[in-house]
């Protein structure tokens, strides 16, 4: 490693170390971006970290157009009178409580 890599800095009021440009350059951060420090023994990493965007992630996702939401809809139509059909063909049996005098 060359000596250009390396940059010593003092330690400010409350343990505060100010990067050289060079190091944010490299670490490809700007003031408002959050670093990731590692301590592994007396070796400590300094990483940039990465914070998912939700909105992002829900603006890539395509919407469906009207033709889609109702196709959506007539399919789950379909199942809910499919479901509908099968529970009036099955046999129910009628419990006690089920009867009104049960409740007098």
């Amino acid at each position: 490693m060359s000596d250009k890599n390396i940059h010593i800095q003092d330690i400010g009021e409350g343990g505060r170390i100010r990067l050289p440009k060079e190091v944010m350059k490299a670490l490809g951060v700007v003031p408002g971006n959050q670093l990731k420090i590692e301590i592994r023994g007396e070796l400590i990493s300094i990483a940039r970290h990465h914070v998912k965007d939700p909105f992002a992630e829900a603006a890539k996702k395509k919407s469906p157009d009207l033709k889609e939401l109702m196709e959506q809809q007539k399919v789950r139509k379909k199942e809910a009178e499919e479901q509908f059909k099968k529970g009036m063909q099955e046999k129910h049996e009628i419990r006690p409580e089920d009867r009104e005098e049960f409740w007098r």
